[in-house]
């Protein structure tokens, strides 16, 4: 138990007794949990008003959520009660240092307070003048310095303090001159019409979307143009336009659209990342249409590397997806895929394996949809005792042609050879649905019922099939759980035969699948 918990139980006791409040919120400062160090230093205060320390608690908690104000007042009032004592004096000449050095508050909350204003957004796109505001944080009396050389701080010093406009000015023509004042009264007016413009061009632009949404293409196209007329520094309204170009498969325009969208965005100061990141993505959604991958998956990966945006991933991968399939599909050709198989066989039957496979990796690359080919090219994984890569093309052979005999019985055989019975007889089993005199999946079913009875149950083999869900289901079967019970009640061994069909299935199966065994 830590020694704030066992505060805690000493308030249960007395919860009236100031001095716990005092020391839990030291415990509290020390966690950095300043918000319940705050609240136990004014529960202190309250139960004693005279306790110099409380009002110390307090500051301390203060300083810690950057409330310089309120820690000064704090520290004054701990030293009315504690004149002589240096810790609080110490604190005291620290939390002015800071509420002077932050009294318009902390940069974010500066911002905040700037970026309600629109005349100062506009400043803010003057890169001089943001890195100066931005250097004046903590240091107001350079802010105050920086309004005589440079008037737009005058506005700034209007928001931040509250002291009306017009006072401002007055004392700053008296300082420095009427003309000073002038100027950025003028800039202030400039920026006042293009705020005014930015607002009309918003809303024509709102015209535009409803317009494009109803598909009407070419009203909307006129909206677009007219928000460019208001406002043509900004690049969103040319991607608006490029949006209806793509949609009317006028793609050289849109790309044209592009284009002057990604000049716009590179003149603005500070570089607007999220628009030109757009503009690219814009630019790869044009190609896209166009089906030029290679120009699409360029246009999407520069736009990652200025926003590495996951929506924008996501299409270039399907984007490069669609140009391996295209690729794919124009390398098809049936007949030199039959070339490379018969080149194939060739090998196979000279014990030239691996050469073998590369000739049907050929094949299967010119026709993709052979079964056949997939076959072949087990057989080759198989003389390597790849067993799963043979699988592999097994299964994907079926998935092409499910009614291909001669797959199902490589399959089994396959099964056979890793003693995965219950698979081997499933796989002959389903070739012989198809045709019942196949002598590979009769001979195939023969063996495996032979091999099956005499091998004895074995718990590798057990878990193993117990992963296949036919197998779990069986296992799950209250009929087949009740047949185990009394197997296991009266162990007069395992009959193969059974007078209920289900269970005599059922037998076979775990049987093959190592589960049961024969005595």
């Amino acid at each position: 138990m830590c020694i704030r918990d066992r505060y805690m139980g000493a308030i249960n006791l007395k919860p009236n007794y100031h001095l716990l409040y005092a020391n839990r919120s030291a415990c509290h400062a020390t966690l950095k949990q300043y918000e319940e160090a705050y609240y136990d230093a004014k529960k202190c205060i309250e139960l004693k008003p005279d306790f110099a320390r409380g009002y110390y608690r307090k500051a301390v908690a203060e300083l810690s959520l950057e409330r310089y104000g309120d820690a000064v007042v704090s520290f004054e009032e701990a030293l009315k009660l504690d004149p002589e004592n240096s810790q609080y004096q110490q604190g005291l000449e620290e939390a002015k240092k800071l509420a002077d050095e932050n009294m318009f508050g902390n940069y974010q909350e500066v911002m905040n307070k700037l970026s309600t204003d629109g005349i100062v957004r506009g400043y803010l796109k003057n890169e001089d003048f943001a890195n100066k505001l931005k250097g004046s944080q903590g240091k107001p009396k350079v802010l105050f310095e920086l309004m005589k050389t440079d008037p737009k701080f005058m506005r700034v010093i209007h928001i931040l303090s509250g002291i009306p406009m017009e006072e401002i000015t007055e004392a700053m023509k008296k300082s420095v001159g009427t003309e000073y004042v002038e100027n950025v009264e003028q800039d202030e007016r400039k920026i006042e019409e293009e705020l005014k413009n930015a607002t009309l061009a918003e809303e024509e632009k709102a015209k535009g979307n409803a317009e494009y949404s109803a598909k009407n293409f070419d009203k909307a196209l006129l909206y677009y143009d007219t928000a460019i007329k208001h406002n043509p520094k900004e690049p969103i309204y040319y991607l608006n336009k490029a949006s209806v170009f793509i949609e009317q498969k006028k793609f050289e325009e849109a790309l044209n659209a592009c284009e002057i969208a990604l000049r716009v965005a590179e003149e603005i100061s500070p570089r607007p990342l999220q628009k030109i990141a757009k503009v690219h993505a814009k630019k790869g959604n044009c190609y896209l249409q166009m089906k030029e991958f290679d120009n699409a998956i360029k246009a999407y990966d520069t736009s990652l590397l200025e926003v590495n945006d996951p929506a924008i991933k996501k299409k270039r991968n399907e984007c490069a997806q669609l140009k391996k399939e295209q690729e794919e599909k124009a390398y098809i050709n049936p007949e030199l895929a039959e070339k490379h198989r018969e080149e194939g066989n060739k090998y196979y039957r000279d014990g030239n394996y691996i050469e073998a496979r590369k000739q049907y990796d050929e094949a299967i690359k010119r026709s993709p949809q052979s079964a056949v080919l997939y076959v072949n090219r087990a057989l080759t994984w198989l003389k390597v005792l790849e067993h799963a890569k043979a699988l592999q093309d097994i299964d994907h052979s079926l998935k092409i042609d499910p009614k291909y005999i001669k797959a199902y019985a490589k399959k089994g055989n396959i099964h056979l050879q890793l003693k995965e019975f219950h698979r081997a007889l499933l796989a002959y089993e389903k070739g012989l649905e198809l045709d019942g005199s196949n002598k590979e999946c009769l001979e195939g079913l023969r063996r495996t019922e032979e091999e099956m009875y005499r091998t004895p149950p074995s718990e590798d083999r057990a878990q193993k099939a117990m992963q296949d869900e036919d197998v779990r289901l069986l296992m799950n079967d209250p009929r087949v759980a009740q047949m185990l019970k009394e197997m296991r009640e009266n162990p007069q061994g395992v009959k193969a035969s059974n007078p209920d069909p289900f269970l005599s299935k059922a037998i076979r199966t775990l049987i093959a699948a190592g589960i049961l065994g024969m005595r």
